[in-house]
Order: C-alpha cells, then sequence, then structure tokens
C-alpha cells in the first residue's frame, strides 16, 4: 500500500514563500519521521491484537527512512530471516489478509520425508512441549526432526548418530527412554506424531505434533489503516516543525 503526501505538501505551504530545497528536505525528514511512528503504531497494535508475541515478532518490522534523491520513506515486515525461521512477511500475512497459515520450515521437513501429509499443518498436541510464549519448544521439535532423520534443508545440523539414537529408546537407569512414531493409535485419537515413554513396567503414549487439514485464521491485524491513520494524524505536524527548521538552517 503506498499513502501519497503530495497534495498535503501543497495545502502546507500554500501562501509561503520558501524555498524548492526547503521543501525537499522539510519532505524527507517529515516522511522518515512519520514512517518511525508508523512503526510504533503497528508495534502496538501487535502487542494489543497478539497472545503474547514473541520478540522475535516484534522485531518483524523496519522503517526504510527517505533520502534526498528518494522522498520515500517505508514502512515494512522484513522478509528475510534466518535458516531456522520463517519472515515475519510470511507467517504474518494471514494475520492481515487472512487466509491458510503459511508452512513452517519444521513442517517442510516432515513433509519431505512423507511424515505430514500434503496440506495438513501441525498443531501442539497435549504432550507438545511449550515455551513462554504457547509455541512449541524448538528443541523438542528439533529432537523429533532429527529422530526422523528429517533435516534436508540448510541449517537443521543435529541429526543424531545410530547410538544417539538407540539410547534415546533405550533410556537409561536415570531417565526415561522416549521414542516418536507418526500415526493414529486407536478409532478416537487424531493422526499426529507421538511420543513413547518407555518405563520400567511398560510404556505410555501422548500426542506431541497433531495433523489438522488446514488452519485458517480471520485478517485482525490491519496494518493498512494503522499505517493510514497514522500518517493522517502525524504528517502535518511534522512537516510544518521539519520546514521550520530547514527555514532556521537558512537564515
Amino acid at each position: 500500500m503506498t499513502v501519497d503526501v503530495r497534495d498535503a505538501i501543497t495545502q502546507l505551504t500554500a501562501g509561503i514563500l520558501v524555498e524548492k530545497k526547503q521543501v525537499q528536505f522539510a519532505t524527507r525528514v517529515a516522511l522518515t519521521r512519520v514512517a518511525k511512528k508508523a512503526e510504533a503504531a503497528e508495534l502496538r497494535e501487535m502487542r494489543d491484537i497478539f497472545d503474547r508475541p514473541t520478540p522475535f515478532t516484534m522485531s518483524g518490522l523496519f522503517v526504510r527512512p527517505a533520502t534526498s534523491s528518494n522522498l520515500t520513506a517505508e514502512v515494512k515486515l522484513k522478509d528475510f530471516a534466518g535458516k531456522s525461521s520463517s519472515p515475519a512477511a510470511t507467517y504474518l500475512a494471514a494475520q492481515i489478509k487472512g487466509g491458510m497459515r503459511g508452512e513452517k520450515r519444521f513442517e517442510r521437513a516432515l513433509r519431505s520425508i512423507g511424515a505430514l501429509p500434503p496440506g495438513y499443518r501441525v498443531v501442539p498436541g497435549d504432550g507438545a512441549e511449550l515455551d513462554a510464549y504457547g509455541n512449541m519448544n524448538r528443541g523438542q521439535i528439533v529432537q523429533i526432526l532429527a529422530y526422523f532423520r528429517a533435516f534436508p534443508e540448510a541449517g537443521y545440523k543435529a541429526n543424531m548418530t545410530d547410538k544417539k539414537r538407540a539410547s534415546l529408546q533405550r533410556g537409561s537407569k536415570s531417565k526415561q527412554g522416549v521414542s516418536y512414531f507418526v500415526g493414529r493409535p486407536g478409532d478416537r485419537l487424531p493422526w499426529g506424531i507421538y511420543q513413547r515413554v518407555h518405563f520400567a513396567r511398560g510404556t505410555a503414549i501422548r500426542p506431541v505434533m497433531i495433523f489438522v487439514r488446514s488452519v485458517t485464521y480471520q485478517a485482525i491485524f490491519d496494518f493498512e489503516f494503522v499505517a493510514t491513520s497514522t500518517v493522517d494524524k502525524e504528517f502535518g505536524a511534522e512537516f510544518t516543525r521539519a520546514l521550520a527548521e530547514a527555514r532556521a538552517t537558512q537564515r
């Protein structure tokens, strides 16, 4: 989306004797300042609408300031991330536009070995370990992927050795053995990845990842409205202030 402020500049400079370079300076400064205010407004909106947003999510915005040669400032969702994460522009798209959630990296890894059926997504099961933000613990995800040797993508380097895998299944005197399997045990349990815990006198299973047909979101993050409202509210004052600074400098 684009918010054009040229008409506002024309109105704000009407009847004022100003030099072109002063207007350009004021425009560049005001655009950048308002973009930073829009970024802050978007962050406040994210805190209000999301349940315990992670620091990674809250760092998913950035401002590209206006320059003398390009009088455009941008507030953007990051479209880049580390090898083990999806960029904010990808996983927040469904929250902004609505629709099906994008596929996560570990879901692609599971799909590559045939564990996760096409068209399905993963939601945490009762046996999932959750972090402080309600998401699956990364350590458990890595353990499951390593167990199934599902690390075809760069960035996943935690493949278990056969000795480690056998140790995990067997357990030890001080720790219960753990293994995983894909399936639907019984008629009432959902399809997914289950953790089998080995006790001295038997085993127990619990669902860690449940496979669901789709995860569809309603559009709850009105990114465009927040940005437009900020520009409408702030640009006039910021331009006037920047123009006064430019004129004072020229005196």
